[in-house]
C-alpha cells in the first residue's frame, strides 16, 4: 500500500498524535491505539521509526526501515482508515527523534513489552522520553486489553496544585471516550482534627474546577492512606487508561519517574499515560487555577 512519506526536518506546524514504531508486535498495537486516539482527537498521525541508517553503508537497513513503516502505516489505515496518517523514517536515535517529533504533539505514544523483556527499554526509553517530551507520553503494553470506550480512567493526584496537567488530561480524555474518571489520591493531611472536613470533601472541592469545566463527566474520589502504587495498579484492571503525574525534565525528575510512574508503566494493566507537572495544557482546556485549600465542615 502506497503511504505518504515526509522528510524528518518536516516537523508539523499543527498538532497531531505522534506513535513510534520499531516493528514489533507491541509497537504494532501502540500505532493502532494511537490511531484510534488521533479519530477522536480529529487528528492526523505521525508514525516515526528511528535509528543510526546514516551510519550505514547498505540499503538493507533502508529497505528494512521503510518496511516497518509500510506495515505500521498499514495498521493504522485498517483501524482508522479515515485518520489521515503520514511516516516518518528518522537517522537520530530513536528518543531524540521522537521527543523533536513531539514538540507540537497532543499526544505521543510508544509500545512497551510486559514483564521483565521490557525492564531494559523501560531502563533507557520511557523516563527519557516521559522527562524529556514536549507532551504527555502514553504507554502501550504487548498484553494490555484495548477494546472498550466506557471504561474508567484513573487519575493518581499526589497534590492537586501539582497535578492540574495529569488531572486535565484525565478528565479531557474521559469527555472524549465518554468515560468516568476516577481519583486515587494518596492522603496525607491530617483528618481526624475537629473542625476538618472528610477527605472525600475535601478532595471534592479541590477538583471543582474540572468537574466545572467537564460537566458531564462522573467522578469518583478513592482515598488511600500510605503508597499509591499498590491501589493504582489494582484500579488499573478494567480501567481504560492510566494518568499519573511526574516531574520536570531533569536528571532528578528522571530518577523519581522510578517510583510510582515506573511502576505503572513496568506493571499497569492497561495503557499508561504519564503527564510531566510542568507541561502548559491551556490548550487542552486546562481550568483556570484557584487556591485549593482545605475545606472545613
Amino acid at each position: 500500500m502506497e503511504h505518504p512519506t515526509v522528510e524528518d526536518e518536516d516537523i508539523a506546524a499543527s498538532p497531531e498524535v505522534v506513535v513510534g514504531t520499531d516493528g514489533t508486535a507491541t509497537a504494532s498495537r501502540a500505532v493502532a491505539w494511537a490511531a484510534t486516539e488521533a479519530r477522536v482527537r480529529r487528528l492526523p498521525l505521525r508514525i516515526v521509526h528511528a535509528g543510526p541508517y546514516a551510519t550505514e553503508d547498505y540499503a538493507p537497513g533502508r529497505r528494512r526501515a521503510a518496511a516497518i513503516l509500510a506495515r505500521a502505516y498499514t495498521i493504522a489505515h485498517r483501524r482508522e482508515p479515515g485518520v489521515e496518517a503520514h511516516t516518518v523514517l528518522s537517522d537520530e536515535a530513536p528518543v531524540a527523534a521522537l521527543v523533536r517529533a513531539s514538540r507540537d504533539a497532543e499526544l505521543l505514544v510508544v509500545g512497551l513489552l510486559s514483564g521483565h523483556p521490557g525492564d531494559l527499554l523501560v531502563g533507557s526509553i520511557a523516563p527519557a522520553l516521559t522527562a524529556r517530551a514536549h507532551c504527555p507520553v502514553t504507554v502501550v503494553h504487548s498484553d494490555h486489553n484495548l477494546s472498550g470506550n466506557r471504561r474508567t480512567v484513573v487519575v493518581g493526584v499526589e497534590d492537586v496544585a501539582a497535578d492540574t496537567p495529569a488531572l486535565t488530561v484525565a478528565f479531557a480524555d474521559a469527555a472524549r471516550h465518554a468515560s468516568p474518571v476516577s481519583v486515587v489520591h494518596a492522603w496525607r493531611r491530617a483528618c481526624d482534627i475537629p473542625g476538618t472536613a472528610a477527605p472525600q470533601t475535601v478532595l471534592l472541592h479541590e477538583l471543582g474546577p474540572w468537574r466545572a469545566r467537564w460537566p458531564d463527566v462522573p467522578v469518583e474520589v478513592r482515598i488511600v492512606h500510605g503508597g499509591a502504587d499498590e491501589p493504582l495498579l489494582a484500579a488499573a484492571h478494567g480501567a481504560r487508561l492510566m494518568v499519573v503525574g511526574t516531574a520536570g525534565h531533569n536528571l532528578a525528575a528522571r530518577a523519581a519517574l522510578g517510583s510510582t510512574s515506573r511502576t505503572l508503566v513496568r506493571l499497569g494493566a492497561c495503557p499508561v499515560t504519564v503527564v510531566r507537572r510542568d507541561l502548559d495544557l491551556t490548550a487542552a482546556g486546562a481550568p483556570p487555577a484557584r487556591d485549593a485549600g482545605a475545606v472545613r465542615s
